[in-house]
Parts: structure tokens; sequence; C-alpha cells
């Protein structure tokens, strides 16, 4: 019996297998019908064909409900259907899927079903980068730190010239304090003091007073930078950023910074090299790590180094180390270093050094743990601590480097009026006292009375736990009163420091670019009028800051920040350099 089944359903994109599961999942039938046509020929009782209308008609609706049904419990129950079948038609039915073209066609694709998969659309495929969207944040995100404190703490003068001059009157007679057994203090005096006669001429004359004074002259320093940006990274940057604009706001930045460590550590003559360290064995306490790999000795030798540049090594010191020690260094320091590198090597005799432990800013360092065999190796030349085209910063200026070169400009002697290359400690309440102290008083002080101490982030957490640990000695009490409770702040800082000898109050900050081991307390103006000097440091500029936009002379835009001056610091006897301080001034020493 032929039949024909027209199913209508609504119109989509997804192909008949979804929609029939959509009619599974709603247990809904497909709309259709069975036309009374499609029953013309069947055979009534008697084997009678049927050919009147109205009981093909009614043949049709019967066929159609049962039809229905039967579409409906598949749906609903196709276990009972499964079930349903006999042996004989569930075997047949498994032989004609079996020998079904559609069977072994579906065998075929099911063979090649994984090396289709690569051919398919994922994430990784057919790109591997994936058919996606590209979600750019604009414009560019700038999440470095940009912090020049000094030079922008600094006053910005004008100069002219080549060299920015200054005639300093040092001392006079009596402003030094603290200086003992000298009778030329004295100025008491006897009635004629040229003699017991009046007729003596001049005879009433006191004694003559005294000065010292220096020439200060400091060559002016050409500095510049430049960014560049080439003519189809600025034409395809349009929509994320204006890479011309970005370059000249870097440069500006990167000049600042540049700026900034010429401030602190420029110099134009070469660090000294340091002398051999000092070493001593001794047994590793409970949290030291004693030194492997040694053979019988360990060798050490140090380097000094700045922002720019290393030191050669030092000559070499020894000791001999048995099992289960460490060795603690000593260093000895360089005028004009921030830190050292320390290389170790171990033998009967000296062999390749290798470096141990880099920018060590302290006086002492314990050496624990492996011997190094593969690291870095001490350099063959100076690898750039000075160069004639730098001014002297602070550095150089107040541990006497630079006086210590006269081409410098400053005089002989001329640097901070307290200098200590070698603390051996942390940075505590006793060492900013002694330092405030011998900038006052200590014999050819100057009365000095710094306003800040700039320092190092763990330096400055060492002066505050300083603070905590002595607070049985210290007289101070911290009251949180009830309805406080909540919001109590923990934590100690300190943010100030009362000089204990002129009783003004000292700002405590921390520089970021600072290297640990070293304070600075500085002073930006005198503590006395009627001194004619303004600024105990200024930026001198015959030429400040100026921007180029070079002429395009090619595929290229070109920019560049020129300034032409010096660091000037005519009375550096108002600072101070602290230098050699502990991370921990217990051992193991670092």
């Amino acid at each position: 019996m032929a039949q024909r089944i027209s199913v209508a359903s609504p119109v989509s994109s997804a192909p008949n297998t979804t929609a029939i599961q959509q009619a599974m999942e709603s247990s809904r039938m497909p709309s259709f019908s069975i036309g009374s046509d499609m029953l013309r020929g069947t055979r009534g009782p008697g084997d009678k064909i049927i050919n009147k209308t109205s009981k093909l008609h009614k043949r049709a609706r019967y066929a159609e409900t049962v039809y229905r049904k039967a579409i409906q419990k598949g749906f609903t129950a196709p276990g009972e259907v499964i079930g349903g079948l006999s042996p004989q038609f569930s075997w047949a039915l498994g032989l004609a899927q079996q020998a079904s073209p559609y069977s072994r066609m579906a065998g075929a694709l099911q063979k090649d079903l994984q090396a289709q998969l690569g051919k398919g659309f994922t994430l990784t495929s057919p790109l591997t980068s994936g058919i996606v969207p590209f979600d750019l944040v604009a414009p560019t995100l700038l999440i470095y730190p940009v912090y020049s404190p000094l030079r922008n703490r600094f006053p910005r003068t004008q100069g002219q010239g080549t060299f920015h001059r200054a005639k300093v009157i040092t001392t006079i007679l009596g402003s030094a304090p603290g200086v003992l057994a000298n009778p030329g203090q004295r100025i008491s005096m006897s009635e004629l003091p040229a003699g017991g006669s009046l007729t003596n001429w001049p005879n009433q004359l006191p004694s003559m007073g005294s000065q010292t004074a220096v020439d200060v002259s400091l060559p002016y320093k050409f500095f510049g930078l430049t960014e560049a940006v080439s003519w189809l990274s600025q034409f395809a940057g349009q929509g994320e950023d204006d890479l011309a604009a970005l370059a000249s706001l870097v440069l500006l930045q990167e000049t600042m910074l540049a700026e900034e460590r010429a401030i602190l550590g420029g110099t134009a003559f070469a660090l000294a090299v340091p002398a051999a360290p000092t070493l001593v064995a001794r047994t590793a306490g409970s949290n030291e790590r004693a030194l492997t790999g040694v053979t019988t000795n360990v060798y050490v030798e140090t380097t000094a180094v700045d922002y720019y540049g290393e030191t050669l090594a030092s000559a070499a010191a020894s000791a001999a180390v048995a099992s289960g020690q460490v060795v603690d260094v000593t260093i000895a320091p360089v005028a004009g270093a921030f830190a050292y590198n320390i290389y170790v090597t171990t033998g009967t005799a000296a062999g390749t050094y290798h470096l141990m432990a880099s920018q060590v800013g302290a006086t002492n360092y314990t050496l624990q743990g492996a011997i190094p065999t593969t690291t870095a190796t001490p350099p063959t030349a100076d690898t750039g601590t000075s160069a004639a085209t730098d001014y002297e910063g602070m550095i150089s200026i107040l541990s006497g480097h630079a006086a210590a070169n006269s081409a410098s400009g400053y005089p002989s002697d001329y640097q901070a009026g307290y200098y200590n290359a070698s603390v051996a400690d942390i940075l505590s309440i006793g060492v900013i006292n002694t330092a405030l102290q011998e900038m006052y008083d200590a014999p050819n002080a100057f009365l000095a009375d710094p306003s800040e101490m700039w320092c190092e982030a763990s330096d400055a957490t060492n002066l505050a736990n300083d603070l905590v640990s002595h607070g049985n000695n210290e007289n101070y009490t911290i009251f949180i009163q009830q309805d406080q409770v909540a919001d109590a702040v923990a934590g100690v800082a300190v943010s100030q420091f009362t000089n204990p000898v002129t009783r003004s109050i000292m700002r405590i900050t921390v520089h970021p670019y600072l290297p640990q081991g070293s304070a600075i307390p500085v002073s930006y103006t005198l503590p006395q009028a009627q001194t004619n000097l303004s600024n105990v440091w200024e930026n001198v500029m015959v030429q400040d800051y100026i921007s180029i936009n070079w002429p395009v002379i090619d595929v290229t835009f070109r920019y560049s920040l020129f300034f032409y001056g010096t660091l000037y610091c005519p009375a550096p006897q108002y600072n101070g350099l602290i230098q050699g301080l502990q991370r921990s001034a217990t051992t193991p020493y670092s």
C-alpha cells in the first residue's frame, strides 16, 4: 500500500533532526494528514475494492488516528515499542540495517571522524589564533612608575656661560663649633696692646680676625635624549594611540627619571677599586645555611657599583673554611659608591670567581649556602662608573669623591658635615641621633639642622621596627578609646624625627630609586639669616628643558629633549651621608 505523508513544520534553518527532537521534548506531534486518495485501491470485506469517496475518507481518518497514536508512543514510550517487536522482526531489521548503504556510509564516516574534527570550526581551527574578535583596550595603558622627587624639589635657576662660579666664605673666626686648644680664638687684650707707651702708633688696634674661603667652579654639562616613531607605526596606530604624542610623553618621563639618577649618582670620575675585604669563618647558626661546595679555602673579591657601572675587583681575601661554617665579609667602602658586589671562589688556590651577592649596601654580609660556579665573573675593566659628560651628583659631593678630583670644581675636603661609609648597623634611632649631633657641633661642624632625610624603603622599615623594639625604654603610650576600636590602624611608620639637638622636625622620606644601604639628611636652606645663599641645592640651567621636533628627512618622526646645566651645592656641610646600613645587624648579616 503506497502512502504519502505530508508533514508541515515551522520555517527553520535547523536540520530536520532538530525539529523532531524539539517535538519529542515538547511531547507534541508534528502537523500532518493522510489524504483519502492515498487509500484508493484498498480492499474491504469480501476482497472488494473500495472506491467510494466517503468510505475512503472514513478509512483515511482512522488510519491517521492510528498512525498518530503509534508515532506518539514512539516519542513517549520508545522502550515499549522496541520491546514489542518480535524476535524475528528484530533480527531481520538488524540485518537490513547492516546491509543498508546508509549504514556502510555511516561506518565510513565514523572511521574518518577524527580526521574530520581537525577541519571543523573551533577556537584553534582553521586558525590557531581562532576566528574571534580582538578585544584591545585603547589607548595604551602606562603602568610604570615615574617619580623624580629631588629633581622636582630642587629649585631650577638661570645660569650663563660654560661654568657656574661662586666665592664661598666657609668659616670666620669663632664660627666653627667645638674647636679646642686654639689660642687664635682669644680676643681679650690689654689697654695698650702695642706696648707700654702711647707714642707707639697705632697702639689701640686689637688682633686681626681670620676667615677661610674657597672657589667653587662647576662646568655645565649637556644632556639629551631622543625618541623616534616610524611613519607606518604612526599611521597604523590610529584608533589605538597617537604614537607621536605618546613618544613625546615617554621622552619627557624618561628624561626626568634619568636626571633624577644623575642628581643622586652622577660623576665624571671613576670610582676607586675597593680594598680587600675582611673575612671571618665561623660555625653556622641555627638560622643559617652552612657553605657547601667548599674546597679548603674560600676566596672573596668585591667591586663597587653605582647607577651606571661597576669597578674592577678588589684584591682577594681568603679564609680556611671547615664543614658547617659560614663566612662573614666586611666590605671596605669606596667614596661615591652606592653598593658592592661580592665574588667568590674556592680551592687550595684561587680559581675563577663567581658572583655570590649583588648590590650589597651593607658593611657586613654573611656568605652561606652553595658556592656559585656558573654566575657572572668580575669585570676586566670599569664598566662605566663615570662619564666625563656627567656632573657631580649628591653621593659624589657628600662623600668627598668630587672634592678628591679637583677638576670637579669643588675644593678639597668639601663634603658632607657628617659622612659615615661603614655604619654596620640598621637605620635606627641611635644611628640618626649620632649623625644629627655630629652635623651640629662636632669639630669643624656647621650647626647644621637638616629638614628631611631620604632613605630606602627597607631602611625606613628598620627605623620603624627599631622604634617598636625600644618601646619598653621609650616614654610613649598608645591609648585607644572604646569608640575608636573599629577605626584603629595597625602598623608603625616613622614620618618625622625630632632632632635631639635642635628640637626641630626632620621629615623621613622614602626615595623610590635610592638603593638600600644609604640615607641622606638634607638641608634645603641654611638655618641662619644673612647668608646671601637662597638654596643649598640648585639645578642651575643655562638652557632648561627644550624639546625639538626634528625636520622629517626620512620615513621617521624624531623628537629630542635637551638641557644644559649642573647640580650646584655651595654648602654640602649642611647635609649628611649615612652609608653601610644593614638590612640585618645580627647574624646572618645582610
